[in-house]
């Protein structure tokens, strides 16, 4: 998608006050790691001064698609060197927008999600997912509300008992008369409001970003979050499951989803932004099974597609409205293409 002459307010502004209800929640656990010194040459530094700052290098145990991913993922631009972005401290205030996970994993059909999820077999568990992807221009209905948000995330079953999921992405915003992006982190639990939280990345329309989520351990992900359009990486941080809870590594996921207000638990989504159409690629998930010394990688070939639908007051059937697309040729890839907003 084309670049705007100016870039709209980022992630660094939160999402206005009236888009939720209810009393503010919690504040996930943030805790970034060191951030690394402006002149750091990413070509020329040791890999472990880099591990040092939750920098996503090439590990033994990755396949080559991961090892490729994460090269990329730390090459600077080739016109400019690579700026870092602190992670800005929890505002007082937090969004009050929440992305629900789907009711079931694999799925055909979902009022808020759209895209596709993969589902560890044989006994494995996923310990890691990313994929980029172009920010797109919304645009919406003059006066009414409407989000599209873009994420990968991991253990997206909605039904068990104690399910959580760790996600990051972008958010984009219709507010009614103009748009607006933003880039968040959250990790959604079951019974909880666990509101997402605003990063410090900026992002425009046509944006490139890059998204890494790295199982560390049963309770602990890392997150790594790049604009390579802009030459800007965030800060590497960590976080915790809450409430005791753990990952499962059950499912991945690469999803479009228009988010509920914090208070609505996923049932009453906003209207859909006019996103136009989004590409998903370098999809890659990876997985490990009991004694196993090497990850193994999972591209889309298997994976569940999810399509978004809507119910149509009149004549009161459900219709697409947001709908995944197998790009031929690349099982990593994935076109989301928009449908009419109801």
């Amino acid at each position: 998608m084309p670049q705007t002459s100016e870039r709209p307010r980022t992630s660094e502004t939160p999402l206005d006050s009236d888009d939720g209800a209810g009393d503010p929640a919690p504040h996930l656990a943030l805790r970034p790691l060191p951030l690394p010194p402006a002149d750091l040459d990413l070509g020329q530094a040791d890999a472990g001064l880099l591990a040092g700052f939750g920098l996503p290098v090439p590990r033994p145990a990755d396949g080559p698609a991961a090892r490729a991913f994460r090269r990329a993922f730390l090459a600077p631009p080739p016109d400019r060197p690579l700026r870092f972005v602190e992670v800005p401290r929890p505002v007082a205030a937090p969004q009050l927008l929440i992305a629900r996970p789907h009711a079931s994993v694999p799925a055909r059909r979902s009022v808020n999600w759209s895209g596709a999820s993969l589902t560890a077999l044989h006994g494995r568990s996923l310990a890691g997912v990313m994929a980029r992807w172009q920010v797109p221009a919304v645009t919406g209905e003059p006066g009414r509300a409407a989000r599209a948000s873009a994420w990968i995330g991991l253990d997206g079953q909605g039904l068990y008992r104690n399910a959580s999921l760790p996600q990051i992405g972008t958010l984009q915003v219709w507010d009614g008369a103009e748009a607006r992006y933003e880039t968040w982190v959250q990790w959604w639990a079951r019974g909880e409001d666990n509101a997402p939280q605003p990063l410090g990345l900026m992002v425009a329309p046509g944006d490139c970003v890059s998204a890494i989520l790295t199982v560390l351990d049963p309770v602990t992900v890392r997150f790594n979050l790049k604009n390579e359009t802009a030459g800007t990486m965030l800060q590497a941080f960590d976080l915790t499951a809450p409430g005791g809870r753990h990952v499962s590594g059950a499912s991945a996921a690469w999803i479009l989803e228009r988010p509920s207000p914090l208070d609505a638990d996923g049932w009453h989504p906003y209207p859909l932004a006019a996103y136009g159409s989004l590409a998903f690629t370098a999809c890659l998930a990876q997985s490990r099974g009991p004694g196993d010394t090497a990850f193994t990688e999972h591209d889309l070939s298997r994976a569940s597609l999810i399509r978004m639908t809507a119910l149509d007051r009149d004549p009161g059937q459900a219709r697409t409205i947001s709908n995944p697309v197998r790009v031929t040729g690349d099982p990593r890839a994935l076109t989301m293409c928009f449908g009419a907003p109801y």
